[in-house]
């Protein structure tokens, strides 16, 4: 999931605008620092493998869907996803050139910008904390201490070990952007590749595995062992619709929730959006199918219920110490992004204190969160009810870009107006909330599909309460020039183009490139057994050890020269 993970090539892109070196909090975008299709490309193809992965993978197994079902609905809900923010949040974002925080500030005053801040900062702060909970799994493997299941934690020394992860956590976020953008740079195309290598092999491990039940094709093995149709309690499954609901909407925040203006706003064209095609079927469709593949395989092996295992348990069964390392790898590429977003949003609020001091308490709290394991094993369900919350907010910015003008109302009416707050806005989300609360009492409606009511009905709710409160009308031509100024925003003395990066030649590229292959590589071989391939499961887990760590070597070098400044001849 995206969440909130951003694994840009250029790191000189802040994470929500207020990032790095804190520029441009309020200043649109000037065309020398908007970049090219390259950036984002890369940035969503590495945003959405991480640790979330593990845990939406292994949780649809269990909430029952059939294969099929599962197929198409991540076809149908990551299109909508890639749909959303190409159509809607990046023309939003590529016109105003603002930070969602500064944008909503205008739109509707500094109070309720503070709440949303503060709602945006506590879903970072639990997805911290889940992903803390993710890599303090792994870590769990090489000791005595039991699997952690239940909502709370059944042992003391699982407590130490998430509280010693919470503190290396906290301590590499307050390290900075720069460091964390590298970090998931180097880290995603090898969780990218491992996610791949674990469907590749775990294929042929069941469908040995279903021959000895009297199953001879795939599509009956996978039909059995892993998308059943049915829950681990023998009641019917999820549907196809609201597995492309949760596709849709897992990643809410970023595109109709519209977190991701604060990134989108640095690209040249609004069709950059479509670029997030690369993160949703690389991420919540590989990534998710293949989690699926081992954690279902990972329980036949342990002869266990997959609700039994927890993703430490599980990397290690199929992709042994390797899998560890991807686990904790993959908790810490989520966990520090969402928590340095979490201590942003915060200090936006508290801003009385330094980003560092509101990080660090935030991860406190962050950490103390990942100590009950209800949070990762009751993910999905944590997420949609912080969607049913924050999903009116994002209607509302799209009604005031899209739909005012439509009615003769200019964008920030009420900065026009002189006015504190925004009436409107504060009613239609209020509306919002209710109707997902209503049809969540009601019971009409999955919990997963709960924001497509909250969100339309904000959406149509505010320009409505705009007109009846009696919003003055706007006659210039350009209603968004009035608003947010020029399409293309002055340029500050001073400034200099970004720079693209260089020696992508480096040889330490092609290294790490050909290190993935080898691990790939080695994963279909299990394909040209004719017998033994859980002999060969093993061999697997060995041969992967060296590449992985040659790969490690290799990325990081290459991080390393890749902004050393060419050679200029005198």
């Amino acid at each position: 999931m995206s969440t909130p993970a951003q694994s840009y090539a250029a790191s000189e892109i802040p994470v929500d605008g207020t990032g790095g070196a804190g520029e441009f909090e309020r200043q649109r975008i000037p065309p020398s620092q908007q970049l090219s299709g390259k950036y984002f490309l890369g940035a969503y193809a590495g945003e959405h493998v991480a640790g979330t992965e593990f845990v939406i993978g292994a949780s649809l197994v269990s909430l029952g869907v059939s294969t099929v079902d599962l197929l198409w609905g991540l076809l149908i809900g990551n299109l909508m996803a890639v749909l959303s923010w190409a159509w809607i949040c990046s023309p939003l974002a590529t016109r105003s050139r603002m930070t969602i925080y500064w944008y909503l500030e205008r739109l509707a005053g500094k109070r309720l910008a503070a709440v949303y801040s503060l709602l945006n900062g506590l879903i970072f702060a639990v997805t911290a904390g889940a992903m803390i909970t993710v890599s303090a799994s792994a870590f769990r493997v090489v000791t005595s201490i039991p699997p952690q299941t239940a909502w709370y934690p059944q042992s003391l020394s699982f407590v130490a070990l998430v509280l010693f992860v919470g503190a290396i956590t906290v301590w590499m976020t307050i390290k900075g952007f720069k460091l964390i953008a590298n970090f998931s740079t180097v880290c995603s195309p090898w969780m990218a590749a491992m996610f791949l290598a674990s469907g590749v092999i775990s294929v042929p491990v069941l469908l040995h595995m279903g021959e000895l039940e009297g199953f001879a094709t795939l599509s009956g093995v996978v039909d059995t062992f892993v998308w059943s149709g049915t829950t681990p309690e023998g009641d019917p499954g999820i549907s196809m619709w609201v597995i492309a609901a949760w596709a849709w909407g897992c990643n809410l925040p970023m595109h109709l929730g519209m977190s991701d203006m604060s990134i989108l706003r640095f690209a040249r064209k609004s069709s950059y959006g479509y670029f997030s095609a690369a993160g949703m079927y690389i991420g919540h469709y590989m990534a998710w199918v293949c989690a699926g593949l081992m954690g279902a395989t990972a329980a036949l092996l342990a002869q266990s219920e997959l609700l039994g295992m927890d993703p430490g348990g599980i990397a290690f069964r199929i992709l042994g110490a390797m899998g560890l390392v991807a686990v904790v790898v993959a908790g810490w590429t989520t966990s520090i992004p969402s928590l340095y977003r979490a201590g942003l949003a915060f200090q936006s609020v508290f801003t009385q204190y330094s980003r560092v001091s509101v990080t660090v308490a935030a991860g406190v709290v962050t950490t103390l969160i990942a100590c009950f394991p209800f949070v990762f094993t009751q993910w999905l369900n944590v997420l949609s009810y912080f969607f049913i919350l924050i999903a009116p907010i994002g209607a509302i910015i799209v009604a005031e870009h899209f739909l005012l003008p439509r009615l003769g109302m200019r964008p920030f009416w009420r900065e026009a107006q002189g006015l504190r707050h925004n009436k409107p806005a504060v009613l239609a989300w209020i509306i919002g909330i209710g109707v997902g609360v209503a049809l969540l009492l009601e019971g009409s409606v999955h919990l997963f599909a709960l924001f497509i009511p909250g969100w339309l009905a904000s959406l149509v709710a505010y320009p409505l309460l705009c007109r009846a409160t009696g919003v003055e009308k706007h006659h210039d031509d350009d209603v968004y020039l009035d608003a947010y100024g020029p399409v293309q925003p002055e340029e500050t003395v001073g400034m200099s183009a970004q720079q693209a990066p260089v020696n992508v030649r480096d040889p330490w590229y092609f290294i790490a490139i050909g290190c993935l292959l080898i691990i790939l590589g080695a994963a279909g071989w299990a394909w040209l057994e004719e017998g033994g391939v859980i002999a060969h499961l093993e061999a697997f887990q060995n041969l992967i050890v060296v590449p992985t760590a040659l790969y490690f070597l290799a990325a990081t070098l290459w991080m390393r020269n890749r902004r050393k400044p060419r050679h200029q001849p005198s």
